[in-house]
């Protein structure tokens, strides 16, 4: 099965600045001389994008998870949306939180081409229109943040950082198993987005994957139990599962060895 998969980020990753100055969070892109791989040599508050052991994203190979039995299902609250979540009783926003230990829960979100396009993602893309530059704003009514998730229970859990500058190590990341649906025309009109305001848009917003970092030891849990056979009338997927990304935001890659690759935004 091919697979086109990508990290669906509603919260944005650039920090709002004052357009009449310079910035940190103006200057860094994902390639040449302000990609990641300088993220840590050229500000000094970003040293652990290059000096980190718990970075992301990483390379998972489903015969090195670790089963854990005891891992909830993932509830989300029907309410707020946003990629990185945090403890709203605990720290004020999300700044405050990244830099916590374990202040940030992020969801990795793979999403396929499909004719039958997942109808809260369709409220979404519909909006696209609206904010194809940075500063641009829309409303977006009746979306349910429940209904956005595949409808699985199972994942696999690590704790990592976030990828962008500073790569902060207090995230802990959680991978779904099974995509959502997205159209050709409402992919198209996603890979619109620039990076940058009207007047200065840059880039689009596209191949912003950071590339695989070391996984120095951690351990990668999953509640899915490979170990129980399959329901007769469900065969198992399991010897056959390919997911291959080629496009925009990629999430996860099952490499032809086996190896599931968790690239995320």
């Amino acid at each position: 099965m091919c697979v086109r998969s990508i990290l669906f980020c509603v919260l944005g990753i650039f920090a709002a600045v004052n357009e009449s100055e310079a910035s940190w969070d103006e200057w860094w892109t994902y390639d040449g001389i302000s990609g990641s791989s300088f993220w840590g040599l050229i500000n000094p508050q970003w040293s652990l994008c290059s000096k980190g052991r718990r970075q992301s994203p990483i390379n998972i190979e489903p015969d090195k998870l670790l089963f854990d039995p005891h891992l909830r299902p993932v509830h989300v609250d029907k309410h707020k949306i946003q990629v990185y979540g945090f403890n709203a009783e605990l720290y004020h926003n999300m700044s405050e939180a990244q830099h916590k230990s374990q202040g940030l829960v992020a969801i990795s979100l793979m999403v396929q081409l499909g004719d039958t396009p997942n109808p809260e993602l369709r409220i979404i893309t519909s909006a696209f229109n609206k904010v194809l530059y940075r500063g641009d704003k829309a409303q977006v009514r009746h979306l349910s943040l429940q209904a956005l998730l595949p409808d699985t229970n199972g994942y696999m859990t690590y704790e990592g950082s976030t990828t962008y500058p500073g790569c902060w190590e207090t995230a802990v990341w959680l991978i779904l198993n099974k995509p959502i649906y997205i159209t050709a025309q409402e992919l198209y009109v996603l890979r619109r987005v620039m990076q940058g305001p009207d007047g200065t848009p840059k880039a689009p917003l596209a191949n912003n994957a950071r590339p695989l970092q070391g996984l120095h030891h951690r351990t990668i849990r999953t509640n899915i139990d490979f170990r129980k056979r399959p329901d007769a009338k469900c065969p198992s997927m399991a010897q056959d599962m390919r997911y291959r990304d080629d496009f925009f935001f990629p999430a996860n890659t099952w490499r032809d060895d086996g190896s599931l690759s968790h690239n995320v935004v």
